[in-house]
């Protein structure tokens, strides 16, 4: 997928960083699938590549991996509201957009930006932005093997009257979807055009937020602070940067949610059959942390 893309050479980087070679990657893989082969309740297959991309964003932690593929089908399955209809959205359509972009860091990070696109609070709708960020989620989940996310969140004509309208509980449940169910690897959030109260939306954040990536938050004063942290050459016009503007990557984002329509409208049925969850596993098995172990090899 183009809009995700990570080079070979940009993969074996991060395989580096990590150490690990093509050996223990197919062992990994084969781990995993044996495991949810016993998993009568975790229905739909995934793909060896899927695994693959799930390993990088957990650090080539299998037992990781097994809680995340529980968590994949059982938080979808009890948060359907907050994914219903999501094939529907048009990323342009949107007050407040959710863009990531199609090249990563030299580091190997995805940079996401969220800014307002319609400043008027009346068409602002939380809850649509948040189905476009899980959907987005989902695509980055299957396509896109980058070693983490750095968002970049402009408050740009963000007020108090948008503030508002925030759900505390639907941005907890929201966070709980994409960290545990999409093993959503946060590197940072990075505020810029920071209104006079960005306290109260610290204060927000700081609410669903895992004080480890709380921690991560900066605010930036102007430009110049922002590209300490992400370098002019990964960043559109719109941020003095020389990757194109954010009006053509919008028309991107909208040509590829609706090409992958039909993909997402099936993902809705990937949920945890919970008639089928072995007795023993209800308890003791939830997350998915036992029955195997894997060796290590050297490739």
């Amino acid at each position: 997928m183009d809009l995700l893309r990570v080079t070979p050479d940009e993969r074996a980087q991060i395989l580096d960083v990590y150490k690990i070679g093509e050996s223990q990657i197919k062992q990994d893989i084969e781990i995993i699938q044996t495991w949810k082969s016993k998993r009568p309740h975790l229905v739909a297959p995934l793909s060896d590549d899927f695994i693959e991309k799930l390993l990088i964003k957990n650090k080539f932690s299998v037992e990781r991996c097994k809680e995340k593929i529980e968590n994949y089908y059982t938080l979808r399955g009890a948060n359907l509201d907050l994914v219903a209809d999501w094939e529907k959205i048009v990323p342009s359509k949107l007050a407040l957009t959710c863009l990531p972009l199609p090249h990563v860091t030299k580091d190997c990070e995805r940079i996401v930006i969220m800014q307002l696109i319609n400043p008027d609070p009346k068409a602002y709708d939380a809850v649509k932005t948040l189905k476009l960020t899980l959907a987005i989620s989902e695509l980055m989940l299957r396509y896109d093997g980058s070693l983490g996310i750095r968002f970049l969140i402009d408050f740009k004509g963000f007020t108090l009257a948008h503030l508002a309208t925030l759900n505390p509980m639907v941005m907890l449940r929201y966070n709980n979807m994409v960290e545990k169910g999409y093993s959503l690897r946060i590197l940072g959030l990075e505020f810029v055009n920071c209104p006079s109260y960005v306290n109260k939306i610290s204060a927000l954040f700081k609410m669903f937020l895992r004080p480890k990536i709380y921690q991560r938050i900066k605010l930036h004063e102007n430009l110049d602070s922002l590209h300490e942290s992400i370098p002019k050459e990964y960043l559109p016009i719109e941020y003095e940067g020389t990757r194109g503007n954010i009006s053509d990557l919008l028309g991107k984002w909208d040509s590829e949610m609706e090409k992958q329509r039909d993909f997402l409208s099936q993902c809705l049925k990937i949920v945890s059959n919970e008639e089928l969850r072995p007795p023993e596993m209800q308890e003791n098995d939830m997350f998915g942390m036992g029955g195997t172990f894997k060796t290590l090899s050297v490739d």
